[in-house]
């Protein structure tokens, strides 16, 4: 028996490679009720909503491989349109990237007709240098900065280049602290160039953007969770792991409680598909030693997510319709920064608040919801107290993508924990990537590849 603990996209990733070569009986523990971890889908009072936002590109091969596989519905596919939405619900910048491999879409982007709409001239001189820069340096700031290259800010990267602080504003924060989920004063530069190289800098399809039909369960997770069962897989939802331990070598054993009930699981193996914080808790409540693997986890630091769910009526929902499906709201003087992409969806908007580090936290629900009610009646002339909403806040959705986050060991991003058996599969395994379901997938099946190699 193989032991997965935790149903997040890792751990679902997992399990499914695992059963690709059918290793033997298979059970997933999952404390929530369904599965997905924070990337799953929502119905609220009818409408059809994720857990927060969660936009997917084409770079995303293991992804999409893993949906491919499972039968999931098909997605929604289009080209990547870097929309910025001005007062009165007005695109006032916009920029559709060609859907041509590199370098062809930057040079075409050069092209009269082709260039950023709206975009000023030293806009697009400032991009089109600093993209051939970052493509002559093979994408990579060491030939820049040398040694100092991996601890260099996203925003120090900027300053270095002499960008525009309004094409800062636009394009740079909105990207760097959506992909990091971190602020671009403490966000690794080295990270986002490497999120750029893979998109902007990759094939034809590599930048277009991928939605779900409905929501990210009906069109993602269920499809996985429905193999998952058909292949044999235990699926244990509202179980919660409480600890770990090892009655023999080479067996261990998961004490898993469910309401009042404790039951106990014997397994040859056990996978941790946990982010670093119930790792942490789990490794310290079941007294394992501590490990090099284990005392990285307690140092990273956490960033929240806060989205906004708007229900609209049909007058409400017509006068947005002519915007594009995701877009950004561009800083306008005078007014607040607090919402950055707005997602539509039937009968709702969706606002995304990210990058938020404790002294945003602290400010309270009440601050941003009057920072984002300005927002909304400047920009799309909505007014905020008057919708019904839905507001998610996750304290600590993902890891903090700073310039000192401590990197994983080749053993950590291979599934190893330091103690033979034990496996983990998270987002923060992929070394110099964000934490994304991407990463998530990817470390769920090199975790499982370990496994079988054991």
């Amino acid at each position: 028996m193989i032991v997965i603990i935790g149903g997040g996209w890792a751990g679902l990733a997992c399990a499914a490679a695992l059963c690709r070569r059918n290793e033997g009986p298979i059970t997933l523990v999952e404390a929530a009720p369904a599965l997905g971890g924070r990337a799953r889908g929502l119905i609220w009072n009818g409408r059809l909503i994720d857990n927060g936002q969660h936009l997917t590109i084409g770079a995303y091969r293991e992804t999409f491989t893993l949906l491919d596989m499972v039968g999931a519905p098909t997605w929604h596919r289009q080209p990547l349109v870097w929309s910025g939405c001005g007062a009165d619900r007005q695109i006032s910048h916009q920029w559709r990237v060609p859907r041509l491999g590199w370098p062809w879409r930057a040079l075409l982007g050069a092209v009269p007709g082709f260039t950023p709409r709206g975009w000023p001239l030293p806009w697009r001189k400032k991009m089109a240098a600093m993209l051939a820069k970052l493509s002559r340096d093979q994408w990579c700031l060491s030939r820049g900065y040398g040694d100092h290259g991996p601890h260099l800010t996203v925003a120090r990267w900027l300053s270095d280049q002499h960008v525009p602080q309004g094409l800062i504003d636009h394009f740079w924060r909105p990207i760097a602290e959506g992909a990091l989920n971190t602020e671009i004063e403490s966000a690794s530069a080295a990270t986002l160039i490497r999120v750029l190289q893979d998109s902007l800098g990759g094939a034809s399809d590599a930048c277009d953007v991928l939605i779900p039909q409905r929501n990210l369960s009906i069109d993602g997770v269920d499809p996985i969770e429905q193999w998952l069962r058909s292949q044999g897989v235990q699926l244990l939802l509202g179980h919660r792991a409480v600890s770990l331990s090892q009655p023999s070598e080479g067996q261990w054993q998961v004490s898993v409680v469910r309401g009042n009930h404790q039951s106990f699981i014997d397994a040859r193996a056990v996978v941790m598909a946990l982010p670093c914080g119930p790792s942490e808790r789990l490794w310290s409540d079941s007294h394992l030693p501590i490990t090099s693997a284990s005392r990285r986890w307690a140092t990273m630091q956490h960033r929240a997510i806060t989205t906004v769910w708007l229900a609209l009526n049909d007058q409400q929902e017509s006068a947005l319709r002519q915007l594009p499906e995701w877009f950004v709201l561009n800083t306008l003087s005078g007014l607040p920064q607090v919402g950055q992409v707005v997602v539509r969806r039937p009968g709702a908007i969706g606002v995304v608040i990210s990058a938020q580090s404790d002294s945003s936290q602290q400010s309270g629900r009440e601050q941003l919801a009057s920072g984002l009610a300005l927002q909304l009646r400047v920009h799309l002339g909505l007014e905020l107290e008057t919708l019904d909403q839905k507001w998610i806040t996750e304290k600590n959705a993902t890891w903090a993508c700073t310039v000192n986050a401590p990197r994983p060991s080749d053993q950590e991003q291979l599934g190893h924990t330091g103690i033979a058996g034990l496996f983990r599969a998270a987002d923060d395994l992929v070394a110099g990537y964000p934490a994304t379901i991407e990463s998530a997938v990817r470390s769920g099946r090199s975790t499982a590849e370990q496994l079988l190699q054991r």
